[in-house]
């Protein structure tokens, strides 16, 4: 009788039970003079089979040269349920027995067999309830702002701050953030490209620049001054977003995280990627950051492939009448704008159907005019950023607006009752947005400045997250009353 002790050992470890000791416990289970042949697997992980012992056993017992299997525990051989049952469907049809020394059982016994798999069952479960815990701590710790490990970007260091009793991990300012401040500032103030940066980097710091690196700098929102501004973009792109629009306040840097399809390209396709307001301080004007990342993406080949919003004026189209947003309504394949105000009966004005791809047409229309003319005046604005004020107002707005379409997506299936005071709160709601809107058309503040003209010869061929940022640094909202359209522009 031919009997193979299998060991395997991922690491050494203090805690872990060494190969010599796998034998040695192995041994006591066999009964009599037998062939024993050892296979070892040092270094290897249970998670998979591809391991070089393992599949040299698997080879002899084919070839029906062993009788019995011997392991210390089950989860040296594998930690999947799936391999597992493999690894059994072949030790039967091999006739080939099983004993795991540890679990005190053996499959030449039905209770052995059921046994075996109830042991295993339990043992996969257990591994995925870490992982899933593992991932739930991961993501909590990342909605908090922690630093979630890594390297430290470019001009920050890994750092550790007391608080609220424990050490947290996060980011802080080293020399090099001058560097990053003089990047950022000559990339969105010129026609310099990344390639030309990287070339004068490389001459004046002695050391390699390349594009790579640089646009890895230009893209991270861990730099940015993060404000409503940033909040609105990152929302645009179908991002969650963890913490509280209160949160945005133009101090205050971003985390981003989330498991990303290495199919697409990482800048820009962030949907359902998560943002958070770090711990960290910020240190580029959102402004600044903002253009930074218009100018990216020009250079990128976004892949238009039919998803996302169901137009690029998404979130800039208001009703003239009552001031509402217009949202989108399908029917089969036909889209139509609708005022929001009207759905609950705050809008004076007359109902007209519009379709989205005319309203579109025509915007664009305007916006190629636009664009030509802001080319040949060449206007020169301030740089003054948005104030904390006006900050502070554009979070109540979006607060407030958030609560009316909620409210609003919840009336289809209410009652008489809960209509009645659904309508009670958005009157009220509507009343404080009426404010809101009156003390940001009586600020008085200076535009940034004027970001580089775009080439849309090529509209149709993009994207409509592309179409949607072009559409927002130009556009501040398109007024429709009646058939009727009339564009506010930003410059």
């Amino acid at each position: 009788m031919s009997v193979a002790i299998y060991t395997r050992q991922s690491i050494n470890k203090k805690d872990s039970i060494s190969i010599e000791t796998q034998i040695e416990i192995c041994r006591k289970e066999i009964k009599g003079e037998e062939d024993i042949k050892v296979y070892t697997d040092k270094g290897f992980s249970g998670k998979n089979i591809s391991r070089p012992a393992f599949r040299s056993m698997m080879e002899d017992i084919e070839r029906g040269s062993i009788d019995t299997v011997i392991v210390y525990r089950l989860d040296r051989i594998s930690r999947s349920v799936v391999d597992f049952a493999n690894i059994v469907e072949i030790l039967n049809r091999h006739n080939v027995g099983f004993i795991s020394a540890n679990e005190k059982f053996d499959t030449s016994s039905p209770a052995g067999k059921a046994m075996l798999y109830i042991i295993m069952v339990f043992a996969q479960l257990e591994r995925e309830t870490i992982a899933e815990r593992i991932k739930d701590n991961y993501y909590q710790r990342g909605s908090e702002g922690v630093w979630l490990g890594g390297a430290a970007p470019f001009g920050f260091d890994n750092v550790k701050i007391q608080m609220g009793g424990k050490k947290i991990a996060t980011i802080s300012e080293n020399s090099d953030i001058e560097l990053v401040k003089k990047i950022y500032d000559e990339y969105a103030s010129s026609n310099v490209s990344l390639g030309e940066m990287a070339k004068k980097l490389t001459e004046e710091r002695k050391e390699m620049w390349n594009n790579i690196k640089l646009a890895r700098i230009l893209h991270n929102p861990a730099y940015v001054k993060a404000d409503v501004d940033v909040y609105g973009y990152y929302s645009a792109l179908g991002c969650i977003i963890e913490s509280d629009v209160s949160q945005f306040n133009g101090e205050n840097g971003l985390n981003i995280y989330g498991k990303r399809d290495r199919s697409l390209n990482k800048y820009n396709n962030l949907k359902e990627h998560h943002v958070t307001v770090g711990i960290h301080k910020g240190v580029i004007p959102s402004y600044i950051w903002l253009k930074c990342q218009y100018k990216l993406s020009k250079n990128v080949q976004i892949k238009n492939n039919g998803k996302g919003k169901h137009t690029w004026l998404t979130g800039l189209v208001k009703c003239k009448s009552c001031g509402y947003a217009y949202v989108v309504r399908k029917y089969k394949d036909t889209r139509y704008f609708n005022c929001s105000g009207r759905a609950i009966g705050l809008c004076p004005g007359k109902a007209e159907t519009l379709y989205v791809s005319d309203i579109e047409n025509r915007v664009f229309s305007e916006l190629k005019d636009y664009l030509e003319k802001l080319s040949s005046c060449k206007i020169e604005l301030s740089e003054e950023k948005t104030s904390s004020e006006t900050n502070a107002l554009k979070m109540q707005l979006i607060k407030t607006e958030n609560e009316i379409n909620g409210i609003i997506d919840s009336l289809s299936s209410a009652n008489e009752t809960l209509i009645k005071y659904a309508n009670a709160r958005i009157t009220k709601l509507d009343a404080e947005r009426t404010k809101i809107l009156n003390k940001l058309n009586e600020k008085k503040i200076e535009k940034p400045k004027m970001p580089e003209i775009p080439d849309i010869s090529g509209w149709e061929t993009l994207s409509t997250e592309l179409k949607k940022e072009i559409a927002d640094l130009f556009i501040e909202k398109v007024f429709i009353c009646g058939t009727k359209i009339e564009i506010e522009w930003k410059y």
